[in-house]
């Protein structure tokens, strides 16, 4: 049976039952909180406080495991803080960030950023390298034209999107390690760190809990994970990923012990135009709805590294899973529908996650 508290890998956090009780029974505000039963551990009373918020587009719940309780609140709400912050400084939404003054300006002249974004810009840029441009943090262009057309009830037309294309390119983002500057290449170009931001964000949060003294937690961001150190209970961590084609149910569990899980697929985002969906993966070279392959999971050391790779993965469909085990130091998951066979589907994990993955949907096939 599966335990109701099993952490769920989705992009849009509708698993949250114990923060929408929350929610419901809590008081005016965006922090909430609910205790779970003492339980034993390592010879001490480990006591466990989970606090949620509506953060970064998505339900945030950060779980910490500790026998002081003051303690692990103060570490939630310290990791909740980081993750605002990363907000800030990274969501094209605020007018004010340093990504909307990058694409207001860049194209002009460099201009200096902060560490941490110049950290995620990097890492965009290596990972856009290795997949041959599948992630692309450039695509804002694209993402805005399909924002607008979808909103009007229509989608693009051929002739607007191959006109966007030529505002995406990686190669045309430059940044200078020795100013710590960004700079584009073209006017109309623009940064969305969507693909890869949020797990930025789960990293910040969890070495907030480190250094305020928590060793065993998780952060939950929607489809981005970061699990710390061994469960509540001193065993690994089991989290659920959902079947992309019935929401409501698990299609399997994976194990996992203080590492980074992210999953990227178009079952909860997409774009709806006259009754028909529409991916909201949009794949930065055709410019079109990449939906090939239904989801997939990276398994890193960073949330941020996952995040970017599960993201590329799906850009790349079909060959998701050849793309994945390219990448060393990494384990994948990637879930493609059944030929010839509707509702089902088949499940390719990497070698190193064999006897750490369990499918929960007996419908599934597992292919290795």
């Amino acid at each position: 049976m599966i335990d109701r508290d099993l952490p769920i890998l989705d992009e849009f956090g509708l698993s949250r039952r114990r923060f929408l009780m929350a929610i419901a029974g809590g008081t005016v505000g965006t922090l909430f909180g609910l205790l779970s039963p003492n339980r034993a551990w390592s010879n001490s009373k480990i006591r466990t406080l989970t606090l949620g918020r509506l953060l970064m587009g998505t339900v945030v719940e950060v779980e910490a495991n500790h026998p002081d309780l003051s303690i692990a609140r103060e570490a939630i709400e310290t990791g909740l803080r980081r993750m605002m912050d990363v907000d800030r400084l990274m969501s094209t939404f605020r007018p004010d960030s340093e990504i909307s003054l990058v694409n207001r300006s860049a194209a002009t002249l460099a201009v200096p950023v902060g560490e941490e974004t110049f950290g995620v810009l990097s890492e965009a840029k290596e990972i856009a390298q290795m997949s041959g441009g599948a992630l692309d943090v450039t695509i804002h262009p694209l993402m805005q034209l399909w924002h607008c057309r979808t909103k009007e009830g229509r989608l693009p037309s051929s002739r607007e999107i191959e006109a966007t294309l030529d505002l995406v390119a990686h190669s045309g983002l430059s940044v200078d390690p020795n100013s710590r500057s960004v700079q584009l290449q073209h006017p109309g170009m623009g940064i969305d760190l969507g693909g890869i931001a949020k797990g930025y964000a789960v990293d910040v949060a969890a070495q907030a809990l480190k250094q305020c003294g928590v060793y065993s937690g998780l952060v939950d961001a929607g489809g981005d994970l970061r699990v710390i150190g061994r469960s509540r209970d001193g065993g690994v961590w089991r989290i659920g990923l959902r079947h992309p084609l019935a929401p409501s149910r698990l299609l399997l569990s994976v194990l996992v012990e203080d590492e980074a899980a992210a999953t990227s697929g178009n079952y909860f985002r997409y774009f709806t135009v006259g009754g028909l969906r529409y991916g909201h993966l949009v794949h930065p070279r055709t410019g079109t709805p990449a939906d090939s392959a239904l989801s997939a999971t990276i398994i890193a050391r960073s949330a941020m590294r996952a995040d970017g790779l599960a993201t590329a993965a799906m850009i790349h469909g079909a060959g998701a899973m050849a793309f994945i085990q390219s990448v060393s130091g990494v384990e994948g998951i990637v879930v493609h529908p059944l030929a010839r066979h509707p509702g089902k589907v088949s499940v390719h994990i990497t070698p190193g996650l064999r006897g750490r993955v369990e499918l929960l949907d007996r419908s599934a096939e597992l292919e290795r």
